[in-house]
């Protein structure tokens, strides 16, 4: 019975594990949308942008009134003491020590103060809201860059899937030959060094299978940590290499490229409405500020400790007022201020521009890639088609007696050549894609 019980309890426990594992089907697009919602570089930004809304909030709180309350007690173990002349009491010559006050005092108040006109908490206004349209900037790069950084990562895992296919395509025809050929060694139609040949060719396409596919293995992890989805999950990719070269690929040349539409230009000038906003700034140090305040306060003198006593009197005391600080004289270094404040935002236009011309250059450098990838993945095609053909027609031959061992191995190697070329030119080709789509916007 305790072994029929145990037996049940595993296979509920393996009932259970093996309906917990769940394997994920992900498009490109669904891939790089859960990086989006996920990825450690996005979700870094979004706290950013984030903490740049609050600093703005704060920063606006400064401007509204400010209403602080108190509450003081004090209890003099020793009153002061006064030195009162003589001449003033009639003992000339005879100072008096008198002590003013009672031991018990409290004192409850209340002040507001309220910001009437400061030019640098305006200007700083201003730049915490251009930050916080800046972080929500980044947030859009970050976007963009990890989108790009799941597509080359997808690309990966298709072009390691699609080599361990070629490879152990590539492998039954040189088994079927080595399994022919060894029977014709039984008969006493081959050497033995044929099969030698053939099973060394044979024993290094399996070494090249073996690392595609542990290759595969490490291109999955490395795609499931780009966007953000625990190691251990199950995944498989719904899109296939044909079609991620295929689609779009006729619009993507003849699209109309703006410099200022890239979020690099953007952010650049960004950083330049920044450091005008810090010029102003500093300008502003030369405005006076101005502030009102009021403050209201009751105190009780008590010479024991009931201040509980309503029938005992607390003495009110009120003020109010407005205070203008007006700058004069800094020794010239708001002046300095204002003018190494300018050398930045001279900077920052010098930026823009070598931004601009940085972008309009990673758009024909990316363009001139793209289309030189795709003329050498048509190539490498056809070469690998070519390679495959010299394969099985050696392979026949060889069979046939016409063609040698050596001859079956050299186009086996040119075979392997070709299709690492291939899977490589299919690779490039859908990297400098993104990387085309990226500078377009297109992602």
């Amino acid at each position: 019975m305790i072994r029929i019980l145990f037996t049940l309890l595993i296979t509920l426990l393996m009932a259970n594990s093996s309906f917990g594992q769940q394997t994920v089907s992900l498009t490109l697009g669904e891939a790089q949308d859960y990086a989006v919602k996920n990825g450690f570089s996005v979700r870094n930004s979004r706290h950013d942008a984030k903490s740049a809304e609050l600093q703005s909030d704060e920063l606006l709180g400064i401007g509204l009134p400010q209403i602080n309350a108190s509450v003081q007690y004090q209890n003099y173990i020793d009153l002061p003491t006064s030195i009162v002349p003589g001449d003033f009491v009639g003992t000339p010559g005879q100072d008096l020590l008198i002590k003013f006050g009672v031991p018990q005092q409290m004192t409850a108040g209340l002040s507001v103060s309220q910001l009437l006109f400061d030019g640098s908490w305006l200007v700083g206004l201003q730049a915490s809201r251009s930050y916080a349209k800046l972080m929500e900037q980044q947030i859009k790069k970050s976007e963009l860059d990890i989108r790009r950084e799941v597509a080359e990562s997808y690309h990966l895992v298709l072009i390691a899937q699609k080599n361990v296919v070629l490879l152990e395509d590539g492998r039954g025809v040189l088994q079927e030959t080595l399994t022919q050929t060894s029977a014709l060694l039984k008969e006493g139609f081959v050497e033995e060094q044929d099969v030698d040949q053939l099973q060394l060719s044979l024993n290094e396409w399996d070494n090249r299978i073996s690392n595609a596919r542990a290759q595969l293995r490490l291109t999955f992890d490395l795609f499931k940590f780009t966007i953000g989805m625990p190691l251990q999950t199950d995944v498989t990719l719904a899109s296939t290499s044909e079609e991620l070269m295929a689609s779009g690929s006729a619009d993507l040349t003849t699209a109309e490229f703006n410099p200022d539409s890239s979020i690099e230009v953007q952010l650049a000038q960004s950083g330049l409405g920044m450091q005008e906003l810090n010029l102003k700034n500093k300008k502003a140090g030369f405005l006076p500020n101005m502030a009102a305040f009021y403050n209201l306060q009751s105190q009780a003198l008590r010479r024991e400790f009931n201040f509980t006593d309503t029938s005992q009197p607390w003495f009110p005391i009120q003020l109010w007022g407005v205070q203008l600080n007006m700058p004069i004289l800094s020794g010239g270094s708001r002046s300095k201020s204002v003018q190494k404040a300018q050398v930045e935002v001279n900077r920052m236009n010098e930026t823009v521009t070598y931004t601009r011309e940085a972008m309009q250059l990673e758009y024909n450098s990316s363009r001139t890639a793209y289309l030189n990838a795709t003329a050498i993945y048509k190539s490498s095609m056809e070469s690998y088609s070519l390679s495959q053909k010299i394969l099985n027609r050696t392979s026949i031959k060889f069979r046939e007696g016409v063609a040698s061992s050596f001859d079956v191995s050299q186009a086996t190697s040119q075979s392997l050549q070709s299709q690492g070329a291939y899977v490589q030119a299919m690779l490039d080709l859908m990297n400098t894609k993104t990387r085309f789509q990226k500078v377009l916007n297109q992602l």
